[in-house]
């Protein structure tokens, strides 16, 4: 038996209505320049390609080996003046540990693994904003967006982004 790749298909709607409601959702600015550090299978690159293209924006493609490396990716955040970067915790992460701290014009949104709680208080401390970002593949990317403040004491999902409906079931749906 053959076992051919897994594929999800978006619509090209579903993918035109995830970047308007995500820029209204996010506010996101326009002549915004975005780190993106996503590999172009993982379906949240859809977001660092479009977005900035739709807001006037400017897209900065991190190399692979940049990708990889914190010190890399400091140096392409500074010297590229990068205003908007979408990551998983765990680069994030791979940042903080180098004691890079993130700048106030930053708009930081993070995905793809759940957001641990002791990550926002560094995340928070300077940047423009932190977001919280959740959606399964097969919803078109984020279905999900929440700010998220150094104060806050619970971290959610968040609330849908628009035209979008959430179902959260516990054990009992």
């Amino acid at each position: 038996m053959t076992r051919w790749p897994v594929a999800l298909v978006l619509e090209h709607g579903s993918v035109v209505n995830f970047l308007l409601m995500m820029a209204e959702r996010l506010d996101f600015p326009t002549n915004s320049r975005l780190l993106a550090v996503t590999t172009l299978s993982f379906d949240i690159a859809v977001l660092e390609i479009f977005m900035p293209l739709l807001n006037c924006g400017t897209i900065v493609l991190a190399s692979e080996s940049t990708r990889k490396d914190g010190f890399l990716l400091v140096k392409e955040l500074e010297s590229k003046r990068i205003t908007i970067m979408q990551a998983t915790p765990s680069t994030w992460r791979m940042l903080l540990s180098i004691d890079w701290k993130p700048h106030k014009n930053l708009m930081i949104l993070c995905g793809g693994e759940a957001f641990p709680p002791d990550l926002k208080q560094d995340l928070c401390r300077e940047a423009r904003s932190v977001w919280n970002l959740y959606g399964p593949t097969e919803a078109t990317v984020w279905v999900t967006a929440q700010p998220i403040k150094a104060s806050d004491t619970t971290l959610t999902v968040g609330r849908s982004i628009g035209k979008t409906r959430i179902y959260i079931h516990d054990k009992n749906r």
